[in-house]
């Protein structure tokens, strides 16, 4: 029912920086599922979902779906500023009977144990099942095992979580405390190898926009019991992180550039971010190529 596995945390194409360029969408989507690609959260982080408006996050959403060989596959991220805005983004999400709709907790304001759960609650009138989204870089606060069990205590339609805590005990409890009755997966790409090792049903996975052969590869090596090949492979993910973060912006900004070199255009990012210069774009294929070559070439 949930995509299980590498879930690619889809980068949104866009025109003038401002509204979704359906063509792009399309043609990262095919570009994804040749690769082997077979699920979505959409409009998260990498999908830079808070910085487009409404409408354009539901044009988003409709194209993935359209394009994608499975709605179930899909996990759509509607977290907004306000409530309602969430709910509607929820509500539009529901219409496409796609797998699951997530959100982050309330952002700038901390809402505390009661205002997570009424925070939740209200998006439960949707009636889709909900994922939690737990980004505590992005939303300032730690949503933790504790909290969700609260939560799901007073909201039954809460499915599972989605941990981007990057702290590892945390989200081995998530596994122990509710791997067998809602769906857990991680996030952070430097964890994914272990992300499986534990249990988790699913990582939620960025750089998989631009190099999704390693990430699944990692999944089939966990899979197929070979654990020196998944931290192998792991390892090279850690090196390609380390080299995204040389150029001071959002990972994304990087890998839309990584894309374009793949043959894949999803325009430049929302105006609110910085472009890369002409100089950074000669230095990241002068980087990355090497890293394509690499993976056309991964069996």
């Amino acid at each position: 029912m949930y995509p299980e596995g590498i879930v690619v945390a889809i980068i949104t194409p866009l025109k003038d920086g401002v509204e979704v360029d359906e063509e792009g969408a399309a043609s990262l989507i095919s570009f994804l599922t040749e690769k082997g690609v077979r699920g979505f959260f959409v409009l998260g982080t990498y999908g830079e979902g808070i910085l487009i408006s409404k409408g354009e996050r539901e044009r988003m959403l409709e194209k993935v779906v359209e394009n994608v060989p499975d709605k179930s596959s899909v996990i759509a991220h509607v977290g907004a500023a306000d409530v309602k805005t969430a709910l509607e983004l929820a509500e539009h999400a529901a219409s496409l009977e796609i797998s699951a709709v997530s959100s982050v907790g309330p952002i700038y304001h901390k809402p505390g144990k009661e205002g997570l759960i009424s925070y939740y609650k209200y998006l439960s009138k949707a009636e889709a099942p909900l994922m939690v989204y737990n980004n505590k870089g992005r939303q300032g606060y730690n949503i933790s095992p504790s909290d969700f069990e609260s939560i799901v205590k007073e909201v039954p339609s809460v499915m599972g979580v989605k941990d981007t805590s990057y702290d590892l005990e945390q989200l081995q409890n998530y596994v122990d405390m509710f791997g067998k009755t809602h769906y857990v997966a991680g996030a952070g790409d430097s964890l994914i190898a272990v992300t499986f090792l534990i249990g988790a049903k699913a990582h939620v996975c960025g750089i998989a926009n631009a190099f999704p052969e390693i990430p699944l590869s990692v999944y089939s090596a966990v899979e197929n019991g070979d654990v020196k090949k998944a931290f192998e492979l792991q390892n090279i993910i850690n090196r390609i992180r380390r080299e995204l973060g040389r150029f001071g912006v959002e990972t994304q900004v990087v890998l839309r550039e990584i894309l374009r070199l793949r043959g894949v255009d999803v325009g430049p990012s929302p105006i609110q971010l910085r472009r890369l210069a002409e100089g950074e774009k000669l230095e990241i294929k002068r980087i990355f190529e090497p890293y394509i070559e690499y993976v056309e070439h991964l069996k």
